[in-house]
C-alpha cells in the first residue's frame, strides 16, 4: 500500500484582477507523507501506475516517483486550474533518467529552474508522467494558481473564541451577551442564528446573545449568503451553560440541579460520582446497614431525589433507620442513575449532616389549577410558627400567620418562612399558576412539544399501567380514547398533587387535564412531574344489541343490584369436561371482563364496593389490540346459525382492545368445539349456567348443535364420533 504524503496548506490570498485569466489564487501543497493531498482547490494523487515501484518518502520528506508512475492533480467543484509549478529534482540511475512527460491535452508544459510548470486553463485532471524505467523525479512541492469558476471572490467568517463554559448565577453568565463574526472582506452583512434557543437566544443582526437560564448546549452560526461576485461563508461557536454548583464536595449539587442536568440530557451517564445537598423529606427503607431515603431543596416537596442504598460517614453502615430523620440537611456522594428518565443516587455515603439549622416550611399544593389550588404549609418542628405572603414580598413576623390550608383563586407567588426558638429559616418560595381555558392544548399538540416546554394537556384516559400500591400511577392520554397511541403521564398524582390511594382513582375513559413538562423516555415523549388539574370520572356503561347478550369490561368496581334490568356472568371453562359454565354475579371489582344479558340498549352501572373480589374467572381482555395465531384457540361471544355463544377466531385476526374473550388449550383428550353454547336458542335462555348433567348425554351433531338421544345419524360425544341408531 502505498505510503501517504502529509500535506500542510498554506493560502495566500493576493488582489483579484477583473479579468479571470490573471486570477492569483495560490496554494502551496508539500509532499510530506504519501496520501491523496487534499488542497482547498484540488487533489493531488502520486500513483504507480504501470510502473515497478510505489512513490516513496525521502528523509527530507520529498516524495519520488519511478518510472512509468503518474502525478495526477484533480480539482475540486467549483474550481479552475490556471497554472502549476513543479518542484522537483530528477536522480539518473545507471546514467538514464525519467522524463516528466505532461499527458493532459489542455496547456502546455516546460522544464524551468526549479523543475517544471503547467500554464492553462482547465476543470479537468492534470496529469505528468514519468516516462521512462531508470531513476527517479523528486517532488518537493506542488504550487497550483486557481480561480473559481463561477468568478467570484472567495468570503471569510470566523469567530475569535470557538467555545464559552457558562455557569448559572455566576458573573460571567449574568454579562455574557455573545461575540460578533469578524469577515473580509470588512463589513459583509451576516445573519445570526441558534440551535437551541431554549439555552439561548440571539439578535439576528447584531449577533447579542440572551441566555434563557436553562441548562444545555448552543450554537451560535453567522453566515454570509454570498452574492453576485461573492461567495458564501459561515463559522460557528459553541455555549456550553451548567449549573452554578459542580457535583464537588466543595460545591455539591441541589436537586433541582439535578433535574435541570436531567431534563438538559446531562445526567445519563450512570457510574459518575458526585455530590448533591437536600434536606431528608421521607425515609423509605432500612436493610443491611443501608438506607434508601428521599431529599429535596424544601421549596417544595414536588421534586425529589431518590438516594437509594446509601451508608453512613466514611461508608460505615448504620445501625437503625432512626439514624437519619426527616428534616436534616445532607450532603451525600454517590453515583448518578437514571430509571425511567427518573435521576436517582445510586450507594454512596453522607458526608455533611446538619440538624440544627431550623429548616424551612414545605409549601404544598397544585402550582398550575383552572380554578382554585389548596395551599399547604408544614414545618418540621412542631412548635415552628410559619409566616406567609401570596404578593411575592418576604415574609416577616409580621406577615400572615398559618394557621390552615388557604385557597388561592388567581396566579400567585408564595413565600414562606419559619420560626423557632427565635431563629429563622431561609425563605422559600412557590410559583402557583392560574391556567386559562386558552393554554390547554390537545395530546397531538403536545406530541410535536419541544423537549422540556412546559404544557398544559387536554386529553382523555386511554388505559393505565397496572397500579402497584405506590404514591403514583402511570397512564395514557389521547384525543380520544384510542389505546393505540397518546402520551404516557409519567408518575401521576391525584387532585391537589396528593398521592395516589386507589387503582381506580383514574382509570380509561376520564377526561382530565394536565400540567407537564414534556421528556423524552427511550425516545418517546412523555408527560414529567405532571400535576393533575381536573378530573371528570367516566360512568360505566354496557352495551347489548339485539342478541340479548354481551361481553362487558369494568373500568371501575360495578354493583349491579342497582341496574335489575341487566344481568352478570362470570365465564369459567373446564378442561375436565371441555365446556364452559356461567355463574351469576351481583358485584364485579375494576378492571374485569363478564358477561352480560339485557335487552338490547346501553346500561349506565353504578359505582360498587373497591374490596369487591370474584374467583374463578376466565374470560380475558387487553387494553390494546390482540392478534390471533392460531384458529380454535381463542373464543368470542357471538350471535351466529347455532345462536348465542362462544365461537371461534379464526387465525391471523385481530381482537380489539377491552372485549372480552376465552382463551382455551385444547388437550388431545378433546377436540375443539365449533362453538360453545349459552343459549340453545337465538332469542333467550332458559337457564344461563349450560352444563350437561352426564357427560355421555351431551351430544353434537356434525354443525355443532346439541341434539338429543333421539337423533339418528352421526353425532359427536365427549369429543369423538358415534353413531346414534
Amino acid at each position: 500500500m502505498m505510503k501517504i504524503a502529509r500535506l500542510l496548506f498554506t493560502c495566500l490570498l493576493l488582489l483579484i484582477a477583473s479579468e479571470k485569466s490573471f486570477a492569483v489564487y495560490n496554494e502551496t501543497i508539500f509532499t510530506s507523507k504519501t496520501i491523496p493531498l487534499k488542497g482547498t482547490s484540488a487533489v493531488v494523487t502520486f500513483q504507480k501506475n504501470n510502473g515497478t515501484s510505489k512513490p516513496q518518502k525521502t528523509s527530507n520528506n520529498s516524495i519520488r516517483l519511478y518510472g512509468k508512475g503518474t502525478l495526477i492533480i484533480t480539482p475540486n467543484d467549483d474550481f479552475e486550474l490556471t497554472k502549476i509549478d513543479y518542484y522537483y529534482k530528477i536522480n539518473k540511475s545507471n546514467g538514464s533518467s525519467p522524463v516528466p512527460t505532461l499527458t493532459s491535452t489542455d496547456g502546455s508544459f516546460q522544464s524551468t529552474s526549479f523543475g517544471g510548470s503547467w500554464t492553462g486553463s482547465t476543470t479537468q485532471p492534470i496529469i505528468l508522467l514519468s516516462d521512462g524505467t531508470k531513476g527517479n523525479i523528486e517532488f518537493s512541492r506542488v504550487i497550483i494558481t486557481f480561480d473559481y469558476r463561477n468568478g467570484k471572490q472567495d468570503t471569510y467568517t470566523s469567530f475569535v473564541t470557538k467555545e464559552f463554559t457558562l455557569r448559572i448565577g455566576r458573573d460571567n453568565y449574568a454579562t455574557f451577551n455573545g461575540q460578533k463574526a469578524k469577515t473580509a472582506p470588512d463589513g459583509l452583512p451576516l445573519i445570526y442564528s441558534s440551535d437551541n434557543e431554549s439555552v439561548a437566544m440571539v439578535d439576528t443582526m447584531t449577533g447579542a446573545v440572551r441566555l434563557k437560564n436553562n441548562l444545555g448546549t448552543a450554537t451560535i452560526k453567522s453566515s454570509f449568503a454570498g452574492n453576485d461576485s461573492l461567495n458564501p461563508s459561515s463559522d460557528s461557536y459553541k455555549i456550553i451553560v451548567n449549573p452554578y454548583h459542580e457535583g464537588t464536595a466543595e460545591s455539591p449539587y441541589s436537586v433541582a440541579e439535578i433535574y435541570a442536568l436531567r431534563d438538559a440530557k446531562r445526567y445519563i451517564q450512570e457510574g459518575d460520582s458526585i455530590y448533591v445537598s437536600g434536606f431528608i423529606t421521607k425515609i423509605k427503607s432500612f436493610a443491611g446497614g443501608m438506607i434508601t431515603y428521599y431529599i429535596s431543596d424544601d421549596i417544595s416537596a414536588q421534586q425529589q431525589l431518590l438516594v437509594y442504598d446509601n451508608c453512613n460517614f466514611n461508608k460505615t453502615k448504620f445501625k437503625s433507620k432512626n439514624d437519619l430523620a426527616v428534616g436534616w440537611f445532607v450532603t451525600i456522594k454517590g453515583r448518578n442513575r437514571v430509571i425511567d428518565s427518573t435521576p436517582q443516587i445510586r450507594g454512596g455515603y453522607v458526608t455533611k449532616i446538619s440538624k440544627d439549622a431550623v429548616n424551612s416550611p414545605i409549601i404544598s399544593g397544585c402550582t398550575a389549577f383552572l380554578d382554585s389550588s389548596l395551599v399547604t404549609l408544614s414545618a418540621d418542628e412542631a412548635k415552628a410558627k410559619i409566616y406567609y405572603t401570596t404578593d411575592g414580598s418576604e415574609p416577616t413576623e409580621l406577615s400572615a400567620e398559618y394557621a390552615a390550608p388557604f385557597s388561592l383563586g388567581a396566579s400567585a407567588t408564595v413565600k414562606a418562612v419559619s420560626y423557632f426558638n427565635g431563629e429563622k429559616s431561609i425563605v422559600v418560595s412557590q410559583e402557583f399558576k392560574k391556567v386559562g381555558k386558552s393554554e390547554l392544548v390537545t395530546v397531538a399538540d403536545a406530541l410535536k412539544a419541544a423537549d422540556g416546554a412546559r404544557v398544559y394537556v387536554r386529553g382523555t384516559v386511554a388505559r393505565t399501567e397496572k397500579y402497584s400500591g405506590e404514591s403514583s400511577l402511570n397512564y395514557y392520554i389521547n384525543d380520544t380514547e384510542d389505546v393505540s397511541n397518546g402520551i404516557k403521564v409519567d408518575n401521576g398524582k391525584y387532585l391537589q398533587n396528593t398521592d395516589i390511594v386507589s387503582a381506580f382513582q383514574i382509570v380509561r375513559g376520564d377526561e382530565v387535564c394536565v400540567a407537564a413538562k414534556v421528556g423524552d423516555s427511550d425516545g418517546v415523549k412523555v408527560l414529567k412531574a405532571p400535576q393533575l388539574m381536573s378530573i371528570a370520572t367516566c360512568k360505566d356503561q354496557a352495551q347489548v344489541s339485539t342478541a340479548g347478550w354481551a361481553t362487558f369490561v369494568s373500568r371501575r368496581p360495578v354493583d349491579f343490584s342497582y341496574t335489575p334490568a341487566i344481568s352478570a356472568y362470570i365465564v369459567n371453562y373446564s378442561a375436565d369436561d371441555n365446556n364452559v359454565t356461567l355463574s351469576p354475579v351481583t358485584a364485579i371489582p375494576g378492571n374485569i371482563a363478564v358477561v352480560v344479558k339485557a335487552e338490547a340498549g346501553t346500561y349506565t352501572l353504578q359505582y360498587g364496593n373497591e374490596n369487591t373480589t370474584v374467583g374463578g374467572n376466565d374470560l380475558a381482555f387487553s387494553d390494546t389490540s390482540k392478534n390471533v395465531d392460531k384458529a380454535f384457540n381463542i373464543y368470542v361471544l357471538a350471535k351466529q346459525n347455532n345462536g348465542c355463544g362462544f365461537y371461534p377466531v379464526k387465525a391471523n385476526t385481530t381482537i380489539a382492545p377491552f372485549k372480552g374473550y376465552l382463551a382455551i388449550g385444547h388437550s388431545s383428550k378433546y377436540r375443539a368445539k365449533p362453538y360453545y353454547a349459552i343459549d340453545t336458542t337465538t332469542t333467550s335462555i332458559a337457564n344461563p349456567v349450560y352444563k350437561p348433567k352426564k357427560m355421555e348425554d351431551a351430544r353434537y351433531n356434525l354443525s355443532g348443535q346439541r341434539v338429543n338421544t333421539n337423533y339418528r345419524g352421526l353425532v359427536i360425544v365427549n369429543g369423538r364420533k358415534a353413531i346414534s341408531k
